[in-house]
């Protein structure tokens, strides 16, 4: 378990901000995975990404083509969901908040050189994401002088956290929630 009922808000709220800052150095974290919603029109989109940093102001940064539906998604309706589950503290998180992308610059600078080669051949398709191919290889096919032209870098902006942990004993769930740049939280039935 993250948290009990004598916890206090604030622990609750380190404790949080502390397991999703261990998820970007520990490959095996259970944070490290997180469902990443968007919106595509009426209808929600979820997929899972790499949670690639988290800043001091619990910004959470995440790196896709762009290329990709989340891009447009995102650039149509901000509005996103972040959900991550630790499966042996049996404890969800749920962040609602409004994603952005850095600029082109900006990805390169900060973020490009610290991908191993290997990895940085995922933004070097010669074809966008969910292209439709007529063999499996076309889909793998990188064309390296594209280096980092389609390399972003979502970073999303929390508005709202919410806690759940289950418990044998009776689930508890935690919010937090932003208002005038103050996190404030309350104990919700879960």
């Amino acid at each position: 378990m993250l948290f009990t009922a004598t916890t206090r808000p604030e622990e609750i709220w380190a404790i949080v901000i502390k397991e999703l800052q261990l998820a970007t150095k520990i490959v095996q974290h259970p944070f490290r995975f997180v469902n990443f919603c968007t919106s595509a029109g009426n209808q929600p989109d979820s997929r899972y990404v790499v949670l690639r940093e988290v800043t001091e102001e619990l910004q959470m940064l995440f790196y896709t083509d762009s290329r990709s539906k989340k891009i447009a998604q995102i650039r149509e309706n901000p509005h996103v969901s972040l959900l991550f589950y630790h499966p042996s503290a049996r404890c969800q998180v749920k962040i609602k908040g409004i994603a952005t992308m850095l600029t082109q610059k900006e990805a390169t600078k900060n973020y490009w050189e610290n991908i191993p080669p290997e990895a940085q051949k995922a933004y070097q398709s010669n074809r966008p994401p969910k292209t439709q191919v007529d063999r499996a290889e076309k889909g793998m096919m990188v064309d390296v002088e594209y280096q980092n032209k389609f390399f972003s870098v979502i970073k999303v902006i929390p508005k709202e956290v919410e806690c759940l942990q289950l418990d044998s004993k009776g689930h508890l769930r935690l919010a937090f929630v932003l208002e005038n740049e103050k996190w404030q939280s309350s104990w919700l039935v879960p």
